[in-house]
């Protein structure tokens, strides 16, 4: 019986992607993800941002008004849209979307992509030491 769901969620599952004209699904291997996610040195300049001025950025902006080494650390940086979601004094989340490449690949408006670049950092204190943890999807 088990299995026999199983079979029929896959089924709709596979009907409904095939069925809907506004979905698009490209697929993504684990290097390609590797290679876009954002730099070390942009997390560390925003655990450097934690400790010298007592508070996390609230957006971009505020982030690279900060001094050049603040701004610099967003050279290269591939994603458009960012967040900063400040959870307590202790910890935030950091959120990135709307890669370059996605931009680039001329999917008909209207449409979207299940599988675009992003991801979110979540940067948290360990025994009086900032640390952060990179999940990409």
């Amino acid at each position: 019986m088990k299995r026999l769901t199983q079979f029929f969620i896959g089924g709709l599952f596979i009907l409904f992607f095939t069925a809907c004209t506004y979905i698009t699904i490209r697929p993504r291997t684990r290097s390609n993800i590797y290679r876009e996610r954002p730099s070390t040195l942009l997390l560390e300049r925003i655990i450097d941002f934690r400790l010298e001025h007592l508070g996390w950025p609230r957006s971009k902006q505020d982030f690279m008004s900060k001094g050049p080494k603040y701004y610099q650390a967003f050279d290269g940086f591939k994603y458009h849209y960012t967040d900063f979601m400040i959870v307590d004094s202790n910890k935030m989340i950091f959120s990135f979307s709307h890669h370059s490449k996605d931009a680039e690949s001329k999917i008909p408006a209207g449409m979207i992509d299940i599988n675009s670049y992003h991801g979110w950092v979540t940067f948290y204190k360990v025994n009086d030491k900032f640390v952060w943890k990179l999940r990409m999807k």
